[in-house]
C-alpha cells in the first residue's frame, strides 16, 4: 500500500529573524591610552619582566611606550603591508591596544633592546625595539598565539626578534614555576612573507597548513596591504583578502629541540 506523502509542515509555519549586529565596543578619546594605574586584564600572571642579556620584555603601556613605537615606524609603512590589522598609524595602534586590553585573552610587551640606551629614556636602560605580544590566549586549551611580531626598522636584523620570541616560547611552553606550562603556542604569517615564515623556522614552529582567504585586509590611504582579489559584488566590496600559514611548536617539540634553538638563539652574535 502507497503511503500518502509526509505534510511539509514547516511550509505553513511563521518564522522571524530579528538578529540585530551587537556593536562594537565604543573606545572614547579619553580612554585611548587605558586607565591609569594601566591593568594589563590578562589571564595570567605576567612577570615584571622576561630578559635575555640583551633584551627586556615589559607589558606594553601606552603612555610610556606609544610615542616611541611610533616615532620608529613613521616612513616605514609598507613594512606592515601584510597585516590584516592597523599599527602604523596612532589612533588605530592605541584602539588595537586597548581592544587587546578588554579582551583578557591578550597580552603586549614592549621589546627593550639593552644593548643600545635610549637617552631620552634613561629609564629604559636600553631603546625601544618593538612590539610584541600574545592573542587568543586559551587557558583551558593550554593554546596562544604569538603575535604581533614588530621589530622597529632600526632594530630589524638583530638579535632582537630572535630573543623577543624565545623568551615569550620558554614563558608559555616551560612548566612552572619558572613558566606557564601550555601546550601549544601558534604563529600566522602571510605566505608571501618570507621573513615571517622564517622567523617561525629558525624558531622550530612547524607548518600546520595553510588557511586560504583566512582575513579581508583594512583599505589605507598612502599604500595598499598585499592580498589577493576577490570575485566582483562579493560582501567584500572589492577588499582585498589574505591567506594565512598556520604554524605551532607545541610542548612535545618543545622538549625535543625547541629549547635549545631558543637557547642558541640568545647566544648567538647579532
Amino acid at each position: 500500500m502507497r503511503l500518502p506523502p509526509k505534510k511539509r509542515l514547516y511550509s505553513t509555519m511563521a518564522f522571524v529573524n530579528n538578529y540585530s549586529e551587537a556593536p562594537q565596543p565604543t573606545i572614547l578619546e579619553n580612554e585611548l591610552y587605558g586607565p591609569e594605574p594601566y591593568d594589563l586584564n590578562f589571564v595570567l600572571p605576567i612577570p615584571l619582566e622576561l630578559s635575555t642579556s640583551k633584551l627586556r620584555l615589559v607589558p606594553f603601556i601606552p603612555r610610556v611606550h606609544a610615542a616611541a613605537y611610533l616615532d620608529g615606524v613613521r616612513g616605514h609603512e609598507p613594512m606592515f603591508k601584510h597585516m590584516p590589522i592597523v599599527l602604523e598609524h596612532p589612533t588605530d595602534l592605541l584602539r588595537f591596544v586597548e581592544r587587546c586590553r578588554r579582551g583578557k585573552g591578550a597580552c603586549l610587551f614592549a621589546a627593550i633592546d639593552t644593548t643600545h640606551p635610549d637617552p631620552n629614556h634613561p629609564e629604559w636602560e636600553g631603546s625601544l625595539a618593538g612590539l610584541f605580544g600574545l592573542l587568543g590566549t586559551d587557558r583551558t586549551r593550554l593554546v596562544t598565539e604569538i603575535g604581533p611580531a614588530i621589530v622597529l626598522p632600526a632594530f630589524q636584523r638583530t638579535h632582537v626578534c630572535s630573543h623577543a620570541v624565545g623568551l615569550l616560547l620558554k614563558y608559555v611552553l616551560e612548566l612552572p614555576p619558572s613558566g606557564l606550562g601550555f601546550r601549544k603556542v601558534k604563529w600566522a604569517a602571510s605566505p608571501i612573507n618570507a621573513a615571517s615564515n622564517n622567523v617561525a623556522e629558525r624558531m622550530g614552529f612547524k607548518l600546520e597548513g595553510v588557511l586560504r582567504w583566512k582575513y579581508v585586509l583594512p583599505v589605507l590611504e598612502g599604500y595598499q596591504k598585499v592580498g589577493k582579489k576577490a570575485r566582483t559584488g562579493d560582501a567584500g566590496n572589492g577588499l582585498l583578502g589574505r591567506d594565512s600559514n598556520e604554524w605551532a611548536l607545541c610542548w612535545d617539540d618543545w622538549e625535543e629541540s625547541g629549547r635549545e634553538l631558543v637557547e642558541r638563539a640568545f647566544v648567538r652574535v647579532a
